[in-house]
């Protein structure tokens, strides 16, 4: 993809990084036949024979979000995800009213106005719907991810080593990225970011700093004495 290639260091940064699947699953009921008690944000289901078969309920229907819209979604990730978004809507939407009938009750719960669910895992431009941490993965690793090779900058969500895997996260580091590009036009100098080209097998507590991209410390305690 790259020519010349990227320094092994670099390629390594990347490959070590994967793509994970965070699936919302859409419903909407008639404002007169919301059955949930709406003054709950969160409610959960625990399946008695699979781990993760539609677990984390969401209402939309509280203060500050949607009031009045008879919506409701379901979470599912990981495993679960790539079953729901390889298999027909019409599958999953009975999957789905089965567990709300389970919880709430058969007569209580009535076909949806409206359904709809996202399918990142087979969007071609994202393949996933956003990085993963890898376990054993280090900030080294990560800010090796980060780093620019030269005059090529890298910046998204993946780059952020707070805030991965949130809209946020992609701002900031876009951001940080525009940032050091205006820098170098303005001064006509590159900006190396630190990288690494001998991993160590941990995160010690020094590393969680600015040049590997953590801005604010994780270990303050105000509040926790």
């Amino acid at each position: 993809m790259f020519e010349p290639a990227l320094p092994e260091w670099k390629q390594l940064g990347i490959e070590t990084f994967s793509m994970g699947t965070y699936t919302k699953i859409f419903l909407q009921f008639p404002q007169d036949q919301v059955f949930w008690n709406t003054s709950y944000q969160f409610l959960l289901y625990a399946d008695p024979h699979e781990r993760g078969y539609y677990p984390v309920w969401q209402s939309l229907e509280g203060e500050g979000f949607l009031p009045g819209s008879g919506i409701i979604f379901v979470t599912v990730v990981h495993a679960q995800s790539y079953v729901v978004e390889a298999q027909d809507d019409e599958i999953t939407k009975a999957e789905v009213l089965e567990v709300l009938r389970t919880m709430f009750g058969a007569e209580k719960v009535p076909e949806p106005i409206a359904f709809m669910y996202p399918r990142w895992s087979l969007e071609p431009w994202a393949y996933g719907s956003y990085s993963n941490w890898p376990p054993g993965t280090t900030l080294e690793m990560h800010q090796n991810l980060r780093a620019n090779v030269d005059r090529l900058h890298f910046a998204g969500e993946a780059t952020s080593a707070q805030y991965f895997g949130f809209l946020h996260g992609a701002w900031f580091e876009g951001q940080a990225v525009g940032n050091a590009i205006a820098d170098l036009i303005n001064n006509a100098r590159c900006a190396e970011q630190v990288h690494y080209q001998t991993l160590r097998s941990t995160t010690f507590q020094d590393e969680y700093n600015a040049t590997n991209g953590w801005e604010v410390s994780s270990f303050l305690t105000y509040g926790f004495e």
